[in-house]
């Protein structure tokens, strides 16, 4: 009998690692389209003349070496801008470090001290900022976000 428990879950465990989720890819136009309408929600770092969309979680450490490399690199924020979109993975429970960073006075220098500096900033998550949250949330997951830091180059003609 053990052994036919341990066969019947040796065959699910090894059907259910084979069994890749494929994600969704909006087609270029559409993924810009939907950016472009959660622009102003972004924390802006740098000032180059191409565009980098940036999905992270401040609690993140992907996300955060991200962030480290990009913020201590000056030729990187010379030559690109980066629109930061704050997005919560749900097992990290950053809902209230994503509010502190969205409700501080200076966005950008808070989620550097966040994310670099790695002090630690909470703050109640208010209706504004709720808003704010759930339409970057909504833009995510129509372009299916799947990780973090998830990163979109635009492309200039």
């Amino acid at each position: 009998m053990k052994i036919l428990v341990f066969a019947l879950l040796l065959i699910v465990s090894i059907v259910h690692a084979e069994q890749k989720k494929t994600h969704l890819q909006l087609p270029y136009a559409k993924a810009m389209a939907l950016l472009e309408g959660i622009r102003q929600d972004a924390i802006v770092l740098g000032k180059g003349s191409t565009d980098v969309y940036v999905f992270v979680d401040p609690l993140c450490p992907h996300s955060r070496k991200f962030i480290r490399m990009v913020s201590q690199n000056a030729q990187m924020l010379s030559k690109y801008r980066y629109y930061i979109y704050l997005y919560s993975i749900p097992r990290l429970h950053s809902e209230r470090t994503v509010s502190a960073i969205f409700s501080s006075e200076r966005p950008a220098e808070t989620l550097l001290k966040v994310m670099v500096g790695q002090e630690a900033h909470t703050a109640d998550v208010t209706g504004p900022m709720q808003k704010r949250v759930d339409e970057i949330a909504a833009v995510a997951r129509e372009m299916d976000v799947y990780k973090r830091p998830y990163l979109i180059v635009a492309l200039h003609p």
